[in-house]
């Protein structure tokens, strides 16, 4: 892990740009010590030969042979330049020296009469004396504590000139100049060192901001944003990153709410499938019984099993009542399709809740007396139902006959309606055992059907009815529901209030 994070440390940006400044400095302080060493002191002898050239044409120019006229020029030059001068005539004689003219003892008279160039001349040019008018050579004073940078030549009035300079001051400057160069350069790098740091963290900030934000986008974690406020090249690279992530997040949120949709129609497909594969397995069922006990009695007729009279009624009204089944349960289908296509529209009209469910009541009658059961409407109030009377006698119908089938003898059964703001309710509560809060919603699928002990259905056990009740009532822009209640259920048909007639 340690070795991981110093490989990162030395590939990341920062820290390859503080060394490049680094390096870059680092290059620059050597050069300069290099050029320093190497070129110095060839550099610093052509700047003085061209200040002897200088000055030796000067002198050329204004001497004509009285030493007196230069008298004050030369001590200017002498005085600026550090230049030792010496004029001397063709018989070898002194005409002028800067130190003979300071000191005029007789020593250096001497020294200077009896040695006129000749033995303190290491070795000059002649050719380059004749050519020019004057050359350079290095020299001694007579008594060798000083060496000089000589400038020997002619002057136009046959003279000899001797221009010389200590070389001494070269060496010293040349030492502390490298000195200085070492100290300055030390300082200059760490300088650059330490302005490279800074740059270096200010300049690479507002990339590994941006690259923390593409890690995040690559992570679609679009919630991290660009927060720099540059306005160069690294701030338009990191508004442009933020609008990518913004297109991203959107056009990834889009496609999956499309793949969300498109799961859902799937789904959808596939439940619908389901329910034609289940709604032709029910359907065949349904049918098989009594198909087969059509074709069993219609067999024994043919083959004359029983030769009774009273027998051959018997088989003729078994295959009458499952004939009759089979027209039922086609009709209930039809009738279901029709409304769930929208081929029955609602004739609605404004209906008495109580003439209704009083309808109800009188059509079922032989069943609820059958099992001596209590039947109470009192619970109806004088709302007004508006919609369809036959498709919500239905629906009652419905409701009503699955309710005498599970209420015990000597049970009650209660018709009553209810209202909120938006809607009327028409119940009917019974006697009995509950429903599992997960059959709630199952029950008004087609061909659903409980245990044998609570099927709650009508027309015969098929499992259609409740379809039919909730085809009905969403024809009708309501609802229905069932919910359990103290002693049993309570099922109920919903539907909007008429503004109008209210």
């Amino acid at each position: 892990m340690i070795a991981r994070a110093k490989r990162r440390c030395f590939h990341s940006l920062r820290f390859r740009f503080f060394a490049s400044v680094a390096l870059a400095a680092a290059v620059f302080v050597i050069v300069m010590i290099v050029l320093n060493l190497l070129f110095f002191h060839s550099y610093y002898l052509l700047q003085k030969k061209n200040r002897l050239t200088y000055v030796y044409n000067r002198i050329n120019e204004q001497y004509n042979g009285d030493i007196s006229i230069l008298d004050e020029k030369i001590k200017q030059l002498e005085n600026r330049d550090n230049i030792r001068i010496s004029i001397v005539n063709d018989y070898g004689e002194y005409i002028y020296d800067t130190i003979f003219a300071r000191d005029r003892s007789f020593g250096w008279y001497n020294a200077l009469t009896q040695n006129p160039f000749g033995k303190t001349l290491y070795v000059y040019d002649s050719n380059e004396l004749e050519q020019k008018g004057y050359t350079f050579s290095t020299l001694n004073d007579p008594d060798g504590s000083t060496a000089y940078l000589a400038l020997l030549g002619r002057l136009d009035t046959g003279d000899m000139l001797l221009l010389r300079i200590p070389t001494a001051a070269l060496r010293e400057n040349q030492s502390l100049n490298f000195v200085f160069l070492m100290i300055s350069g030390l300082i200059s790098l760490s300088a650059c060192l330490l302005a490279g740091y800074f740059i270096g963290k200010r300049y690479t900030r507002p990339v590994i901001e941006m690259t923390e934000v593409a890690n995040s986008v690559a992570k679609l974690d679009f919630s991290k944003k660009y927060t720099g406020s540059h306005n160069d090249e690294l701030g338009e690279l990191g508004r442009s990153i933020n609008q990518m992530s913004d297109y991203l997040e959107t056009a990834i949120s889009d496609m999956q709410e499309m793949n969300r949709q498109l799961q859902i129609e799937i789904d959808e497909k596939q439940r619908i499938d389901d329910m034609r594969r289940e709604f032709i397995i029910n359907v065949s069922h349904d049918l098989k019984t009594p198909i087969a006990l059509i074709q069993g009695y219609a067999e024994g007729l043919r083959v004359g099993i029983n030769e009774s009279e009273e027998d051959k009624n018997y088989y003729c009204d078994i295959i009458i009542d499952e004939a009759h089944r089979m027209n039922h349960l086609v009709r209930q289908l039809l009738d279901l399709s029709k409304i769930e296509l929208g081929n029955i529209v609602p004739e609605k009209t404004d209906i008495e809740a109580y003439e209704l469910a009083e309808a109800v009541v009188s059509k079922t009658q032989v069943m609820w007396q059958e099992k001596q059961l209590n039947i109470d409407m009192s619970g109806i109030g004088p709302q007004l139902l508006h919609g369809d009377y036959d498709l919500l006698e239905r629906a009652l119908l419905n409701y009503m006959t699955n309710a005498i089938d599970h209420t015990p003898e000597y049970g009650h059964i209660s018709i009553f309606t209810t209202e909120d703001s938006c809607h009327l309710l028409l119940c009917v509560r019974n006697q009995g055992s509950r429903l599992n809060p997960e059959e709630m919603d199952k029950i008004w699928d087609k061909f659903y059907k409980l245990d044998k002990s609570r099927t709650r259905v009508s027309g015969g056990g098929s499992g259609i009815g409740l379809s039919i009740v909730r085809a009905i009532m969403t024809a009708h822009h309501g609802g229905c529901g069932v919910r359990n209640v103290e002693d049993g259920v309570e099922f109920y048909l919903s539907l909007p209030k008429n503004t109008e007639t209210v």
